[in-house]
């Protein structure tokens, strides 16, 4: 009522439309599907040694760290499994728990941290001769080790902002997609991409991964109608990786560094 004329003004309640599916709901719907994805990708690829404990082609696991080689492909099965539980958690409402599993993760994102690196490089230098395809075993120490890195940067990312939904998930979800190169360079069109590319190593090998998670992004955005910053910024901050590790890669002080691991 206008206190001055006596004249009662009808308050207008704004009208607030509400989608059929939140964009809240579609991120969480969004992350369960790629998890789940991501999980199809890690069990083609690595079929081999889920099925009979070999490596790619199905050769044998490199005889001297048969151990580590085992425990760094558990550690990262179960590393793509409880991303994918924890994406269902969060879909159906059981935060509490899902908070409680990300200790779980943290610990074992380190572990993966240290055994990536690990096998990397013993793997380069007691079996070189499986990475000739992949321009040499010093060359190719480059790329694992980047995989490494930006899995290890994006995951301590993920669990610094856990508060933090627009910035925990998309993390989390590019240090699983850094993870993939080592499925994709056992999927059968390896070969088929590896002869249109005249052997080009950085596009059969970050080819299907860049284009993963381009894909994925892609997706996310199209899914919620807007666009993550800070997934774009990841996956960007991804792209400029991958590029460094391209030039570092054939470098000479790279190739003397290298050869500290591997003799």
């Amino acid at each position: 009522m206008n206190e001055q004329t006596g004249v009662e003004i009808p308050i207008r309640t704004p009208k607030v439309t509400v989608p059929p599916h939140s964009v809240l709901q579609q991120e969480r719907r969004f992350f369960l599907l790629a998890s789940i994805v991501l999980l199809l990708i890690t069990g083609f690829g690595f079929r081999q040694f889920l099925m009979h404990g070999k490596g790619a082609d199905g050769i044998p696991l490199t005889p001297e760290i048969v151990l580590l080689v085992t425990m760094h492909g558990i550690a990262l099965l179960l590393w793509v499994i409880l991303l994918v539980v924890q994406s269902l958690l969060i879909v159906t409402g059981r935060r509490r728990l899902h908070i409680t599993l990300g200790a779980l993760g943290a610990v074992l994102a380190t572990s993966i941290v240290i055994l990536s690196a690990a096998t990397a490089m013993l793997s380069t230098r007691y079996n070189p001769a499986i990475y000739a395809e992949f321009g040499g075993s010093r060359y190719f120490l480059a790329f694992a080790l980047t995989a490494t890195l930006m899995f290890g940067a994006f995951a301590t990312a993920g669990i610094i902002y856990r508060s933090r939904p627009d910035v925990h998930r998309p993390m989390m979800l590019l240090a699983t997609v850094a993870m993939m190169t080592g499925a994709f360079d056992r999927f059968p069109f390896i070969p088929w991409l590896m002869a249109i590319s005249h052997g080009n190593v950085p596009v059969f090998h970050w080819g299907p991964t860049l284009v993963l998670g381009a894909v994925l992004l892609a997706l996310h955005t199209a899914m919620t109608r807007r666009l993550s910053h800070w997934h774009a910024a990841g996956y960007a901050s991804a792209v400029v990786a991958i590029l460094i590790s391209i030039v570092v890669a054939p470098s000479a002080a790279w190739n003397q560094l290298a050869a500290l691991v591997i003799l």
